[in-house]
């Protein structure tokens, strides 16, 4: 079973080393997940200053 992990830049969840997004480093040590679907239509999204995609709300 492959563990997700989350960008400590952008908070995009992954299963790689390394963001495959920004470039960033990633960790194992985050809580929340947001699943963005339609980013435009989105408050969330907004605030979060999001695209499309799966985030972690907290990354430490």
């Amino acid at each position: 079973m492959n563990d997700l992990k989350a960008c400590k830049k952008c908070r995009r969840i992954t299963t790689e080393d390394v963001c495959p997004y920004c470039g960033g480093e990633v960790t194992t040590e985050w809580h929340g997940y947001v699943f963005i679907i339609n980013s435009k239509q989105s408050r969330i999204a907004h605030e979060m200053n999001a695209e499309n995609g799966e985030y972690a709300l907290r990354v430490r």
